[in-house]
């Protein structure tokens, strides 16, 4: 007892620092158990995560690629579509009309040709370019069954030219393009 009553201030801080020190080595080995725990479960269970991660992606891409113009079921889905991108930024096309036709490729494995002639709704309606090739560009870049097959282009309302001159950006166009399908998509 005459360690407190001749307590000092440096034999204060002595003390508490002794006690402050066992209370942290307590809490460091609690700790260390802690990590070991920690670090041994994911251990085992990171690449049961990593392959679960990697299997959803994979379904997700596919979910994906199916929305974004994959799979058409049906005249009206292609149709609707192609009304879809004739409206894209730089496309704006205006207004279309589409002509349907379709042609059996393989019995066997019943597989289709739909073939859509795409024109310009009016022959009032010109365009340039870039809006044309936009426009083509989106009906390509959305979907792996869509190609376009053929494309004509005329001039505009006034389409006589001589050899000399350059030709107005004013073009009348009409694209034929193809969804290849089996029957049951």
């Amino acid at each position: 007892m005459s360690f407190f009553k001749n307590m000092t201030l440096e034999r204060a801080f002595i003390t508490l620092s002794l006690l402050g020190s066992l209370v942290l080595t307590v809490m460091g080995f609690g700790t260390r158990d802690k990590l070991n725990e920690l670090s041994g479960n994911l251990d085992r269970e990171i690449p049961m995560v990593a392959n679960e991660l990697q299997k959803l992606s994979r379904e997700y891409s596919i979910l994906h690629k199916a929305k974004m113009g994959e799979g058409f079921l049906g005249q009206e889905n292609v149709e609707s579509y192609i009304r879809r991108c004739k409206d894209a930024n730089g496309a704006e096309i205006g207004q279309i009309s589409i002509q349907h036709t379709s042609k059996e490729l393989d019995r066997t494995n019943a597989i289709w040709d739909h073939v859509y002639t795409i024109k310009t709704d009016s022959s009032e309606t010109t365009l340039a370019r870039r809006n044309v090739v936009t426009f083509l560009r989106e009906l390509e870049l959305k979907s792996q069954q869509m190609r376009v097959t053929n494309l004509e282009l005329r001039l505009g309302n006034k389409g006589r030219v001589g050899s000399h001159e350059i030709p107005p950006d004013s073009w009348l166009f009409s694209a034929t393009c193809t969804s290849r399908q089996k029957k049951d998509a």
